[in-house]
């Protein structure tokens, strides 16, 4: 009976012995499996960021140089919002194999964003210049797919050569080539040469000393005269943003306003520019002049995204500042939460500001927008205006627009009016507000209160841009 009990015992320790093996081997290839699975994209089975991360540590300085291609789909989303996620998925893996097909031998590919492939390889181990490749696969993505429907999407590609294998640097730098293709007009690719290298350091520079400049003042509005086209008297004035760099010199309000919305700075510039607007109101209430309005420009984004509305209520509130004599304008220069956006337009309309629909005619849903009975006035965007004298067809666009608003009781403004001929113009077609250098630029505070159409020399301004009237 011992005996029995020994060898029980020994075959029990045995079998708990195999057990404990067997459980030690599954977890570690459990481990192993969760590791793997970690950097994968469980959707194409590439790389994801993290995958990517780990597989360029690995890269050596002999075999470079390196080639990144940033891959970015072009009219992904409307294929979710049309035919739904799941033809949208099955898209995404066809992309991903399509990428894979076109890829040099021991290339690495992954997905580090919803539309959004990372080809990366040895310039030396292509047969093909990275331009050829690029064009090559931006071809194969644009080629539909009689599985899904034949939905069509496209590609734009930015391309980095580095001697260094550097996610970051090569991230980052074929980001900026990326841009610069969609900015080319989509299915696209460009690389990253010195001229972009140049343009990157202008941004990171511009970026880097944007704060400095709104806080020690560098960055300052100046005030555009808006004028009725009949006695040429200034019923207003619409704040711009001006700022002379050190380096740069001057730059555009379009560009300030894209630095500060990359630095989180967006909302510090705008609360800069109705300080400044607040400013001018007090002067004009103290020249007995509360019959001239003064416009500050806002995006429909920076209302969704923060308490805009709140700091503009109770910074008016506390300066004892007229808000019948603030003027918002609003381009809709994206889709939006509507809800939302249209909840803080109309806190703002109940408060007595005046909101003015901007650039009218180049934005998104602005037809829908009149039937806003908050919209007081309207400003007919400077594409149509600049050549009325010698289109029949902006001329025939602004009668139309003026038509619209004398139905609807809303005013209607003209920006970029440059010769007497325009003015005329926009005077027989029933607009009596006008706004652009035939009056006068954007005029430092001092100079804006003291202007008199009468006696005025316009000076055309250095820093004139066709998209500058754009200010936070």
């Amino acid at each position: 009976l011992f005996l029995g009990g020994m060898i029980r015992s020994a075959m029990l320790g045995q079998s708990r012995f195999r057990e404990t093996s067997r459980l030690k081997y599954e977890a570690r290839e459990f481990a192993a499996e969760m590791e793997r699975n970690s950097r994968r994209d469980p959707l194409t089975n590439l790389l994801n960021r993290y995958g990517l991360e780990q597989a360029i540590a690995r890269l050596g300085l002999s075999d470079g140089p390196f080639v990144a291609m940033l891959i970015d789909l072009d009219g992904f989303k409307s294929v979710n919002d049309t035919y739904g996620h799941t033809i949208g998925d099955d898209l995404l893996v066809k992309v991903a194999r399509r990428i894979e097909a076109h890829a040099p031998a021991g290339a690495t590919i992954a997905r580090i964003g919803g539309d959004e492939f990372v080809l990366l390889f040895s310039a030396c181990r292509s047969r093909q210049a990275a331009g050829e490749l690029a064009s090559a696969i931006i071809a194969a993505i644009a080629n539909p797919d009689p599985e899904l429907n034949s939905v069509r999407v496209g590609a734009s590609v930015g391309i980095y050569q580095s001697e260094k294998p550097r996610l970051t640097e090569m991230l980052l730098k074929a980001d900026f080539a990326l841009y610069a293709a969609k900015r080319g007009g989509r299915n696209e690719y460009c690389l990253f040469d010195a001229g972009l290298d140049a343009a990157l350091e202008r941004k990171n520079r511009i970026e880097r000393d944007l704060r400095g400049a709104i806080e020690n003042g560098a960055l300052c509005s100046w005030f555009q005269p808006l004028v009725r086209l009949d006695t040429n008297a200034v019923v207003g004035f619409e704040a711009l943003l001006r700022w002379h760099h050190d380096v740069h010199g001057a730059i555009a309000p379009p560009e300030i306003v894209t630095a500060a919305r990359e630095t989180g700075l967006l909302s510090l510039l705008t609360e800069t520019v109705f300080l400044n607007c607040c400013a001018m109101i007090g002067e004009l209430v103290r020249d007995g002049r509360r019959d001239v309005r003064v416009a500050m420009n806002l995006s429909p984004r920076e209302l969704e995204a923060g308490n805009v509305d709140d700091m503009i209520l109770t910074g008016l509130k506390a300066r004892n500042v007229p808000a019948a004599m603030l003027e918002i304008e609003i381009t809709e220069e994206a889709p939006v939460d509507r809800d939302r956006v249209d909840e803080k337009v109309g806190r703002l309309a109940d408060a007595g500001i005046s909101i003015v629909l901007d650039d009218f005619g180049t934005g998104f849903s602005t037809l829908v927008s009149l039937k806003d009975r908050r919209i007081r006035k309207i400003k007919i965007d400077k594409d149509f205006v600049r050549d009325l004298a010698k289109s029949v067809e902006d001329q025939a666009v602004v009668e139309a627009v003026i038509g619209l608003g004398r139905t609807l009781g809303i005013e209607v403004m003209a920006e970029g009016v440059e010769t007497d001929a325009d003015r005329m113009i926009l005077r027989s077609l029933g607009c009596m507000i006008g706004q652009g250098y035939l009056f006068s630029a954007a005029l430092p505070m001092p100079d804006a209160l003291a202007f008199d159409v009468a006696g005025a020399e316009v000076i055309f301004e250095p820093l004139r841009n066709p998209r500058s009237g754009n200010a936070a």
